[in-house]
Parts: C-alpha cells; sequence; structure tokens
C-alpha cells in the first residue's frame, strides 16, 4: 500500500502522478496509463508491488474546485475564505463546493449528515442495518443442535426488536413470523423433553 497524488507537472514530460514509498516516502513517477508497479524504491530498495486504478490519472474536474469568496459575495460557512456555491438541504447552511457532500441527489454539510446516519438515522442514511430476525432465524436453524439455548435467545431477539424490521430494501414480516414459530417449537420441544426426563428420575427414585 502506497499514498498517492496526482500532481500535474510541466516538468515531468510523459510522467502524470506520482506514489510515495511507504517505507521512506520515496517519489515514483508513474506514466498515464500504468496499471502495475512492481519494482524496488530507488531510495530506501523495498520491494514495491502495487495496482493502479485509472483513477489517479484522472483530470481535475473543474465543477468540484470552490471558487474564493470576492466583494459582496456569500461565504462558506466553513470556509469563511471560499464563495457559498450550494445550500445545505436539512439545515441551509451556505457551502462551498469543499464543503459540500452529494447523497442521493441532494446537498448536505458534514454535521448534518454526521446527524442523519449517527444520532437520528432513517433508512436513506443508515451505515449498516442488523436484522435481528435473520439472526434469530439462524440461531434456531443453524444451530438446531444447541437450541435448548438459542431457541430461548432467539426469541429474546424477536420480542425486543419485534418494531426493527427496517433494512435497505423494503421486507416483510415473513422472516420474523418463521423464526418466531421455530424458536416456539424448539423450546415446547425441549420442555416436553425435559419434563419427561425429570418425570423418569423421579419414578427411578421412587
Amino acid at each position: 500500500m502506497a499514498d498517492s497524488t496526482s500532481i500535474p507537472d510541466s516538468t515531468a514530460d510523459a510522467y502524470s502522478a506520482t506514489l510515495q514509498c511507504p517505507r521512506c516516502r520515496g517519489m515514483f513517477m508513474l506514466q498515464d496509463g500504468n496499471t502495475k508497479v512492481d519494482e524496488k524504491c530507488p531510495v530506501c530498495q523495498a520491494e514495491v508491488s502495487l495496482a493502479i486504478y485509472p483513477r489517479l490519472f484522472r483530470e481535475v474536474s473543474l465543477e468540484n474546485i470552490s471558487q474564493p469568496s470576492e466583494g459582496d459575495d456569500a461565504i462558506c460557512t466553513f470556509y469563511p475564505d471560499l464563495k457559498a456555491e450550494n445550500i445545505c438541504d436539512a439545515c441551509g447552511s451556505f457551502m462551498s463546493e469543499r464543503a459540500t457532500i452529494h447523497w442521493s441527489e441532494k446537498k448536505y454539510c458534514l454535521p448534518c449528515l454526521h446527524r442523519l446516519r449517527e444520532v437520528e438515522p432513517t433508512s436513506d442514511f443508515k451505515a449498516s442495518s442488523k436484522l435481528y430476525d435473520k439472526r434469530a432465524l439462524a440461531l434456531v436453524t443453524l444451530l438446531a443442535p444447541l437450541t435448548l439455548f438459542t431457541a430461548p435467545l432467539a426469541l429474546f431477539l424477536l420480542v425486543k426488536h419485534r418494531k426493527d424490521r427496517s433494512g435497505f430494501v423494503p421486507r416483510t414480516g415473513v422472516t420474523w413470523w418463521f423464526a418466531l414459530i421455530l424458536s416456539i417449537l424448539w423450546i415446547a420441544g425441549w420442555g416436553t423433553l425435559l419434563v419427561i426426563w425429570i418425570s423418569l428420575i423421579a419414578e427411578g427414585l421412587s
């Protein structure tokens, strides 16, 4: 793994990017179109082997460069030296292109995106989703020999998270109900076996 920076430089002739050696930070000059580096660092002689993504050689888009503020221009809330070019769709803050995060055809500032993802998560901003019904189903199917212990745990998860069935795609309650029925059946089966076992022991002692 190596740090990379795309550096347009008229003095670099055919070279259009550089990579840094992960050990000594020595520089590799790369030609446009290179897809692999497998050589020794010219400084520390460490073996460097890595794949190059075409994005490294991309041209910088002028649309993504924030403009400095001038005169009576509205300024960015987060970078006061930059011109405000966008407005946050959540809080209405003025933002430069540098401070703008594009998410699902809308524009947000970083504090709002953090709030929508971590503090007040909704289905549109979830970074991850825990599917408790599938976890419970796995406990009573994949771990069937241990259902004396896993079935009560699965039932607990299903009841505790009965209202949390959301995910990244629309889902029905089939999995939840199937896991619930299996959990109850396993608990009833193990309970019956325990009652019979205790009865046999009691008869043997008498």
